[in-house]
């Protein structure tokens, strides 16, 4: 704002400059800002005379702020799943032997005994240490191909088949 009534009323390049710098100060006080101010200068410099020298001063202090370069990554170590879970290896046999013939969703709301069978079993997005060790020892593996089926995984509560449908960070 300060910028583009210094450039309206045709002050000096020094008080212009003044206003620049002070809008500077206040930008780098407020890190969320920073982003909006290099685009509100981008729009502004088909009116600068100057602006090679203005925009790279403001990419580089832009830039020098961003702290991109040690940002944690945008999701981290997550994955999708899903599961059916049942109470005996009888059951889980019979749910194979379906398994090529009726989507997974539909097995799973017609057999699983946890309530995310309700939602085909989705477990939706968690990270390592949200289920238990032995079924997080299937999800995060590396070696566990995304969108096959496998199983049984015997925890606590049962036998499980899982579908991991991403993983990130692993």
């Amino acid at each position: 704002i300060l910028l583009s009534i210094s450039l309206r009323t045709k002050q000096s390049s020094q008080s212009i400059m003044k206003t620049i710098l002070s809008l500077i100060v206040v930008i780098l006080s407020c890190a969320t800002l920073s982003n909006a101010f290099t685009f509100v200068l981008s729009t502004k410099t088909s009116v600068a005379t100057s602006t090679s020298l203005e925009m790279g001063l403001f990419d580089g202090i832009a830039k020098a702020f961003s702290n991109e370069e040690y940002a944690a990554p945008p999701e981290g170590i997550k994955a999708t799943a899903r599961h059916i879970l049942v109470k005996t290896p009888e059951e889980i046999n019979t749910i194979l032997e379906q398994i090529g013939t009726t989507p997974f969703a539909n097995l799973a709301q017609q057999y699983s005994t946890c309530p995310s069978g309700a939602r085909g079993g989705s477990l939706g997005s968690f990270s390592p240490g949200t289920m238990v060790k032995a079924f997080d020892e299937v999800v995060f593996n590396k070696d566990t191909n995304i969108g096959e089926v496998v199983g049984p995984v015997q925890t606590q509560f049962g036998y499980h088949l899982i579908v991991v449908d991403k993983r990130t960070g692993v």
